[in-house]
């Protein structure tokens, strides 16, 4: 059987010694698990390029973007570049991801012995929750983290999506013109594309025995409990909020999945009104991706 050839891609933006580090590390530890290594730098400093060429790399592949990207943008274009470099696989991570041997071995096991497998997914452990996130074998994204004990899993999970930050995703969909919608900029692009492989037939599964430690940045507060919620800038409320209903328009989702997403929507709210900081101008963010989300208005908005 013929070994799938595999990369890895990198996404960041201004976080030059963080993805120096982390390439100095691949190349170290795994390299020869990759065909390419592939970094799309959204307005590089030359820090990084500069580093490539100090350390002598030559596996290394890096775009400049002249303009912010968006992780949606950035995403769509590792994957397009690492299908035009003839890959595979290309194991994705963000700049603060991390590229454990073990894992990318039994992700990369799994693929080759299994057909049509759009996307395979490590089993993500999320630090600010202390606990595994398994929301993706829900089809709507709800901050329930149902199915616990999933980690300990022999046999792998079916999910309809799970996070970019970690994932080995295949490349023949991208071939066939799949690719994550980069216009959305920031905020579920991984989640669209999870449904579109699953529209086309693909599979995505979490991968028994593997571990990917996520960084996602959560904050406690206490409202008669304590709970624990994302804790992301004012912003992401306006992109959460339009990318979710572009998902949904551009999936052309079932009415019972708009009934997911409205109370997706519904329980922001809630959690902004009860828990978050500065509510007045998330809840003015939410109004104004609804806005736009119904209007088919994509891309970056005016903040940040």
């Amino acid at each position: 059987m013929k070994e799938p050839q595999v990369g890895l891609a990198i996404s960041t933006f201004r976080q030059d010694a963080v993805v120096c580090a982390l390439l100095d590390c691949v190349q170290e530890e795994c390299a020869d698990l990759f065909r390419t290594i592939i970094i799309v730098d959204s307005q590089g400093s030359g820090a990084i390029a500069a580093h490539i060429k100090e350390r002598g790399y030559t596996n290394v592949i890096l775009r400049d973007s002249d303009r912010n990207l968006g992780s949606a943008g950035n995403l769509s274009l590792r994957l397009k570049i690492a299908a035009e470099e003839g890959l595979d696989y290309v194991y994705a991570v963000n700049h603060d991801g991390t590229v454990d041997r073990d894992t990318v071995t039994k992700l990369v096991a799994f693929v080759a012995t299994h057909d049509r497998v759009g996307a395979a997914y490590p089993m993500r452990f999320m630090r600010g929750r202390n606990r595994y996130d398994f929301t993706g074998i829900m089809r709507l994204p709800m901050p329930i983290h149902v199915g616990n004990g999933l980690e300990k899993s022999e046999s792998p999970v079916d999910v309809y999506w799970a996070s970019s930050n970690g994932a080995l995703y295949g490349l023949e969909p991208v071939r066939e013109g799949l690719l994550p919608w980069g216009d959305l900029w920031m905020g579920w692009e991984d989640l669209g594309y999870g449904w579109l492989l699953e529209r086309k037939g693909w599979k995505q599964v979490l991968v028994p025995g593997t571990h990917f430690d996520d960084n996602y940045e959560f904050a406690a507060r206490t409202l008669g409990r304590p709970v624990v919620i994302a804790d992301k800038p004012a912003w992401y409320a306006y992109y959460g909020t339009r990318n979710l209903i572009l998902v949904a328009r551009r999936t052309e989702s079932a009415p019972t999945d708009y009934l997911g997403v409205a109370a997706r929507i519904l329980v922001e709210v809630g959690l902004t009104t009860a828990f978050k900081k500065n509510k007045l101008t998330r809840l003015r963010y939410i109004a104004a991706g609804l806005r736009d989300g119904f209007a088919d208005r994509a891309g970056k908005w005016r903040v940040p």
